[in-house]
Formats: C-alpha cells, sequence, structure tokens
C-alpha cells in the first residue's frame, strides 16, 4: 500500500512562495481532489512532488524521504499527466498508448499482442476505442487528452499525478474521466492526485479535497458538503499574500 507524507512543506520561487507549511497524509487507495484559485500553488505541489523545483520541508513515499528514489517515474513509483503534451510526429494512437509500457520494458524488447490487447482494454474504457488506428496529431485537443490519460493508466504507476486531465473535455467526458479515475483507484489500489477546476463534476465521487487556497489546507472527505463548500469558498476573491 503506498502511503504519502506531506510534513512541513514550503515551495515556491525566487520571488514569491505559493506553498507554506503543509502537511497531510494520505495511503492508498485514494483519489484526492486538489483545488484552489489560480496562483494558489497546485501546479507548484505538483512539481515539488516530481523533483522539478527545489522545496523546504518533507516529501515521504511509504516512510522514504522522496529524495531516496533516484528515478521515480523510472521506477514506476510516480507517473505524472501535465496539461499540456506534444506530438509533432505522425504517430497512430495504438503506438502512443502502449508507449505507457516502456519502463516495463528491456532494451530492444518489442511489444506484444497483450500489450496491445491492453490498450484496446483501456480505450475502451475510455469510450474512445474508435481511435485505435487514427493518426494522433488529426485529433481534437479533447481526444488527445483522453489518449494521454491512456497511457498514463498504462503506465500502472502507483501515485499517479494529473493536472487538470478534464480541461479540454465536454460535460459528459468530463464526468466519465471523474468515474473512472475514482474507481481505478479503488479497484487497483492506486493514488491518484488530481489538479481540477471542475469541482460540480466532483459529486457522488468517493475521495478527498484538498484546498490549497485556504490558509491551512487539510485534506476533507469529499462529499456534497465539502464540494458545495469549497466551490463557495473559491467563488470568492482570493486572499493576496
Amino acid at each position: 500500500m503506498s502511503k504519502l507524507e506531506i510534513k512541513n512543506l514550503v515551495a515556491g520561487y525566487e520571488q514569491r512562495v505559493l506553498i507554506r507549511n503543509l502537511f497531510f497524509v494520505v495511503s492508498a487507495p485514494a483519489f484526492v481532489a486538489v483545488v484552489g484559485h489560480n496562483g494558489a500553488g497546485k501546479s507548484t505541489f505538483f512539481k515539488a512532488l516530481t523533483r522539478t523545483i527545489p522545496y523546504q520541508g518533507q516529501i515521504l513515499i511509504n516512510q522514504q524521504e522522496l529524495q531516496y528514489y533516484a528515478n521515480p517515474a523510472g521506477t514506476g513509483l510516480l507517473s505524472y499527466l501535465p496539461q499540456k503534451n506534444t506530438v509533432t510526429f505522425p504517430i497512430k494512437v495504438r503506438d502512443l498508448t502502449v508507449m505507457g509500457l516502456f519502463r516495463h520494458k528491456r532494451f530492444f524488447e518489442q511489444y506484444t499482442t497483450a500489450d496491445y490487447l491492453a490498450v484496446e482494454h483501456l480505450l475502451q474504457q475510455l469510450q474512445i476505442e474508435h481511435l485505435l488506428n487514427r493518426e494522433f496529431t488529426e485529433l481534437s485537443g479533447g481526444e488527445q487528452q483522453l489518449v494521454w490519460l491512456a497511457q498514463l493508466m498504462l503506465q500502472d504507476a502507483a501515485i499517479c499525478l494529473l493536472d487538470e486531465p478534464t480541461q479540454q473535455l465536454d460535460i459528459y467526458h468530463k464526468k466519465r474521466v471523474f468515474s473512472l479515475l475514482t474507481n481505478w483507484a479503488q479497484e487497483k489500489n492506486k493514488m491518484v492526485l488530481c489538479i481540477t477546476h471542475d469541482l460540480a463534476n466532483l459529486y457522488g465521487h468517493t475521495g478527498y479535497l484538498l484546498n490549497l487556497s485556504k490558509p491551512k489546507p487539510v485534506l476533507e472527505n469529499l462529499t456534497a458538503d465539502t464540494i458545495q463548500e469549497n466551490i463557495a469558498y473559491l467563488e470568492k476573491e482570493p486572499v493576496k499574500v
């Protein structure tokens, strides 16, 4: 079971600290919606988790400091889906998605029939199996985002970070993706941390909510009351710090 502990985390940039004294503990299976105003530190938090910016305090995964892991992504411990990915060369959806298995392969090892069947199964779950043999660069932004999501799920990492995965999706697919992520966390014993502004689409789901705009952010159970309270909180002008 994966366990994430954040202790006295401070992170930001030279001119501005965005996260101050953040504390929380969460164990898999768990879905955590990370919310907040623009500039509240949501993406900064993920950058600290992926070690792309320095930070103070402790980030512990399975009771080990994050710095202990030479390459968390390479070991299958952590995967990350940013807001934007860019592909400029022609490649079919099936071949881009199967690359999620890259870290599970030895050098020059070929992808197998079973690997491509796993791709088909994931695309079916996302209801985009009709895109299997399409050129990725010809897809809409929303379709491309769903393909990236399938690739991330195929990586099968213990902790998955997603930065606004529903940003380019229509209402139907927003609801579909949140259902898929919350069920996936429970069924596959994953920890899914998801930055989102789509709080209204979280009703009825199981998990937690972390509002980084609050003076002292804490994990809250994902209930109708906490969703409504946080929507009301985020509708107000952010506090200047």
